[in-house]
């Protein structure tokens, strides 16, 4: 069953002082500072078998973990870090790592790490002891203080595994049954991490696929437009139109076509779900909307597409 927590009835410095105390008993030697005057934050946090889930959002801070005993019965532990929307920077081992929205990062939880998280985010953890990866090969702890970029595929499977995952839990009461999901955290964790295969170099063929591979990452961002995606990528919004109509494509129409892709796809597999609570999962913030766009692109309304399919 998930538990949320939240700032926003809190005044003054009571919300700082709230939410380090609550990071601190969630994960342990935890600080936090805002990089912002207003500071907000809210977390929901479950577990998964032997894997603690927790999905954060908050204005820009500091997040620090210092160094000091774990307090944790078991053995050493991982936490994998998923970046569902804002960047920064990460500092681990020495190394230090620009993070974007669909990166992920895996950090050891007992040693010392900081994130500078320069504007307002959201990301999915998933704390976990090394024993849950059964025989694990010696090269994970070599992806460990490594940026796993989104531009592999593996990455996008174990981020869209775990939205799912989410989405379920939060329409189950009573949580989600012991089904092995932690088993199959654990086969797409490792799929992401193997050498020659996720930990490769981001892709340099120019800014269209870039821009895709943001579109792919944050899909589901209603706020995502041609204007979010360049200012992410830190060029101007005409440059990016000029590379995307030299392949004759406009922005815009990309991501309504991903979109719209994506509710066909779950209109078949996810019957229990409504056609609005698809539209929205889609980035769509108006259903009529929705529906008019996907009647001009399938021919049929979203309701007779889904009985005809």
């Amino acid at each position: 069953m998930i538990e949320h927590f939240s700032t926003r009835s809190l005044t003054g410095t009571d919300k700082l002082s709230y939410w380090r105390s609550l990071m601190a008993r969630t994960y342990s030697g935890l600080s936090t500072q805002p990089l912002s005057p207003h500071f907000e934050a809210t977390v929901s946090r479950w577990q998964m078998g032997g894997i603690t889930m927790t999905r954060p959002r908050a204005t820009p801070v500091s997040v620090e973990r210092r160094l000091m005993e774990s307090g944790h019965a078991g053995g050493p532990r991982l936490k994998l870090h998923v970046f569902r929307s804002g960047q920064g920077r990460v500092v681990h081992r020495r190394r230090e790592m620009d993070v974007r929205a669909g990166d992920m990062v895996l950090c050891a939880s007992e040693e010392v790490y900081r994130f500078d998280l320069r504007n307002d985010h959201e990301l999915i953890v998933a704390e976990f002891d090394r024993a849950v990866l059964a025989d694990m090969p010696g090269w994970v702890d070599d992806a460990v203080a490594t940026c796993i970029p989104r531009e592999a595929p593996s990455t996008r499977l174990l981020h869209d595994f775990l939205l799912s995952l989410w989405r379920e839990c939060e329409a189950s009461p009573q949580g989600l049954p012991d089904d092995g999901y932690d088993g199959v955290f654990c086969s797409l964790l490792l799929a992401s991490l193997r050498p020659g295969g996720a930990r490769v170099q981001p892709s340099r063929h120019g800014l269209l696929e870039r821009a895709r591979a943001i579109v792919a990452a944050r899909l589901a961002d209603h706020t995502l437009s041609p204007a979010t995606i360049a200012a992410e990528m830190g060029v101007s919004l005409r440059r990016l139109q000029a590379a995307a109509a030299g392949q004759g494509v406009t922005l815009g129409g990309y991501i309504n076509e991903r979109r719209l892709a994506l509710a066909a796809q779950k209109l078949t597999l996810e019957p229990q779900r409504s056609i609005t609570q698809i539209a929205f999962d889609c980035g769509f913030s108006d259903s009529s909307y929705f529906s008019r766009r996907f009647q001009e692109r399938f021919g049929e309304t979203p309701r007779r597409y889904r009985a005809m399919h």
